[in-house]
């Protein structure tokens, strides 16, 4: 079953952000106060189908669920994930209908650059066969508690972004978004560390590298000789980067992340033989909720609301 899901977690982890936030900043929001309670019901846009189908709240909160984290996990990791996924989604419901980035009707998307990973009955039967049934009374109790636990930070709901693994603590939102917000700070989540592929290597090819920088921008410039490629990385403790030249152009942790479609936004790269080689600790762009801290969590007894108050600290 978790090889299954892994497959589903990476695609999530690699372009999964906050499409409000990314080189704009925070919405302004002059607008009447925010809800912030969870609709009956959401029409979502399934990518792979074109279709809009409108589905019930806890319906469309176990469908996230399935798509975003083993459903074997403890029953406080998936209620904690549950309402991270609900305020999520009860955030961007405010802010992507109207924008002409979804198409008429629809509330939010399954896809994670305009909404987050769903999937629909079918889809979470086919994923996971027996497993789906064994586990689906977790699910729905998740679920249930996601729908009327909504985070709010100041009135609103908050960003409650998250991710697979982080590299034993959290990363500020500043360092991928480039906007600070106060709820997704560092947080200790050292059991991470104990994650199976906690460090992995990966290689690209430095044509391809050149390609994901001009598809990123097609007027950037950039030294011909790729070993003088990420000078002055400035990195933290935990190996997050926060900022890295290449030429004349300074990125973000989070830009290199999203660019070269990388594990973690905490790496190393090294370049040798026309090869560049990133090292990653984690999985995920490492800011919010850390699914696996979350769980190792759990299994010390921790409830979900305590787990949620430690990787959003100043949520309600």
């Amino acid at each position: 079953m978790k090889d299954r899901l892994i497959i589903l977690i990476m695609f999530a982890a690699a372009i999964f952000g906050l499409p409000f936030l990314t080189g704009q900043g925070v919405r302004a929001m002059d607008e009447p106060p925010a809800r912030t309670e969870f609709p009956e019901s959401v029409a979502v846009y399934l990518t792979d189908t074109g279709e809009i189908v409108t589905v019930g709240a806890e319906e469309y909160i176990e469908g996230c669920l399935a798509a975003q984290m083993p459903i074997d996990y403890e029953p406080e990791a998936l209620k904690a994930q549950a309402a991270a996924s609900a305020t999520y989604a009860l955030r961007l419901m405010r802010e992507l209908p109207g924008s002409g980035k979804l198409p008429e009707g629809a509330d939010i998307s399954d896809d994670p650059r305009l909404g987050q990973p769903y999937l629909t009955p079918e889809r979470r039967e086919s994923e996971y066969g027996s497993d789906y049934a064994k586990y689906a009374d977790r699910l729905a109790e998740a679920a249930r508690f996601g729908k009327t636990n909504i985070l709010t930070y100041k009135g609103e709901p908050i960003y409650a972004v998250y991710h697979a693994v982080s590299a034993g603590r959290t990363c500020p939102s500043e360092y991928v978004w480039g906007v600070e917000l106060d709820y997704l700070r560092r947080s200790d989540s050292l059991a991470d560390r104990g994650y199976i592929n906690f460090e992995c290597s990966n290689e690209m090819r430095a044509e391809d590298a050149r390609l994901a920088l001009a598809y990123y921008d097609p007027d950037i410039k950039i030294p011909a000789d790729c070993a003088k490629w990420f000078s002055d990385m400035n990195v933290n403790e935990e190996g997050y980067v926060i900022s890295s030249r290449i030429g004349e152009n300074v990125f973000s942790g989070g830009d290199l992340w999203r660019i070269f479609g990388l594990r973690s936004t905490a790496f190393t790269v090294t370049y040798a033989d026309g090869i560049f080689t990133f090292t990653t600790k984690g999985l995920g762009h490492g800011a919010g909720l850390s699914q696996y801290g979350a769980n190792e969590m759990a299994k010390s007894g921790t409830p979900a609301e305590q787990i949620l108050a430690h990787y959003y600290p100043g949520a309600q």
